[in-house]
C-alpha cells in the first residue's frame, strides 16, 4: 500500500498549505509523500518549506510547453483586480486557460502519472487533525474509496448544474445519475489507474489529447468528472468503497466563525473525521482556526 497526498496551491494560499503540510507530517507515516504543483513564479517560495516530505512541482514540469503561462498578466497596470489568466494553449489559444481550470489540470496530471496505489487530494485549507491511515482510503482487496453524495447537486446549484454537463460532455454519457451525486470535497481519494482510465475515456470521446479538452472548458470539475466515470463507466468491482462522507469536517461560505461557533463546529465533527477545513475565504481568525485544530485533537 502507498499513499500520495497531492495539493494545487499557489502563493496566496501558502500560510495555510504550510499549516496544512505540518498536520499531514504530523499526522501521518513517513512513507507518506505530499506533492504541491505550484505556478513556476511560486516554486521558490513553497520550496522554503523543507520537511523532507515535500514534493515541489512547477506547472511547466507536469503540463506541456504549448501551456504558457499568463498569470503575470494580472499585475499589470489597469487589470481588474482578481483577473486569473492562467496561461494560454498555443494548441487552441481560445479561450485562455483560467487559474481554476489550471489547477484542475495539474491536479488530473500529477495523479495520472502515480505509481502509488492512493492518491489523498487535500486543498490547502484543510487540517488534518487525525491519523492519516490506509484502512480509510482503501478496502483490502484494493479499492479505493469514493466520495459521493446522494442528492448533492439540486436545481439551486447552476454552477454544480453547469460542471456536471461539462463532465457528461467529456465522457460521452448522455444523462446524470438519477440520484444527483455530489462529489465535490476539500479532501478525496482517487485511484490513479481509474484516473487514467478517465483521462483516456475523454480523449476517446472528444478525439482530442484531455489537456487541450479539458484546458478548452468555461466550466469544470475534476471532481465530478473523476465520479461520474467511477461510476457510470468503470468496472463494478472498482465500485463498492462509496461513502456519503469525505472524512473533512468543513466550513463552507464566507461567514467567518467566531470563537462559539468554533466549538459548535469541532462538537458537530464525527469520530471517523480526519481533517478539518475552514474555507479560506470566510475570513475566520487564524487562532480561531488554531483553536479549532487544538479542541479537535490535532
Amino acid at each position: 500500500m502507498s499513499i500520495s497526498v497531492v495539493t494545487a496551491s499557489y502563493a496566496p494560499d501558502f500560510a495555510g498549505f504550510a499549516r496544512m503540510h505540518e498536520s499531514l507530517v504530523r499526522n501521518s507515516d513517513d512513507e507518506v509523500r505530499h506533492i504541491v504543483v505550484v505556478p513556476d513564479a511560486h516554486a521558490e517560495l513553497f520550496g522554503t518549506i523543507r520537511s523532507g516530505r515535500l514534493d515541489v512541482r512547477r506547472y511547466s514540469a507536469v503540463l506541456p510547453r504549448r501551456f504558457v503561462q499568463t498569470s503575470w498578466i494580472a499585475t499589470l497596470p489597469g487589470m481588474p483586480r482578481g483577473l486569473r489568466l492562467a496561461a494560454v494553449n498555443a494548441a487552441r489559444p481560445w479561450p485562455p486557460v483560467r487559474g481554476w481550470i489550471m489547477q484542475q489540470l495539474v491536479k488530473l496530471a500529477v495523479v495520472s502519472d502515480l505509481a502509488t496505489d492512493v492518491a489523498v487530494m487535500i486543498d490547502s485549507d484543510v487540517v488534518v487533525v487525525r491519523p492519516l491511515r490506509e484502512a480509510a482510503f482503501r478496502t483490502p482487496d484494493g479499492v479505493v474509496r469514493l466520495y459521493r453524495r446522494p442528492q448533492g447537486i439540486t436545481e439551486q446549484m447552476t454552477r454544480h448544474l453547469s460542471q456536471r454537463s461539462r463532465a457528461l460532455a467529456l465522457l460521452g454519457l448522455e444523462t446524470a445519475e438519477p440520484d444527483s451525486p455530489d462529489y465535490i470535497s476539500a479532501f478525496v481519494s482517487w485511484d490513479p489507474a481509474l484516473v487514467r482510465q478517465c483521462l483516456d475515456r475523454v480523449e476517446a470521446q472528444t478525439g482530442r489529447d484531455w489537456r487541450n479538452a479539458v484546458g478548452g472548458s468555461i466550466d469544470f470539475s475534476e471532481y465530478l468528472t473523476y465520479g461520474t466515470y467511477v461510476m457510470s463507466l468503470a468496472e463494478p468491482s472498482r465500485r463498492t468503497n462509496v461513502g456519503e462522507r469525505s472524512l473533512c469536517h468543513s466550513h463552507w461560505g464566507r461567514t467567518p466563525l467566531t470563537r462559539d461557533t468554533a466549538r459548535e463546529f469541532v462538537a458537530a465533527m464525527s469520530p471517523d473525521d480526519i481533517a478539518v477545513h475552514v474555507q479560506s475565504n470566510s475570513g475566520t481568525d487564524d487562532d480561531v482556526i488554531a483553536d479549532i485544530v487544538r479542541a479537535a485533537g490535532g
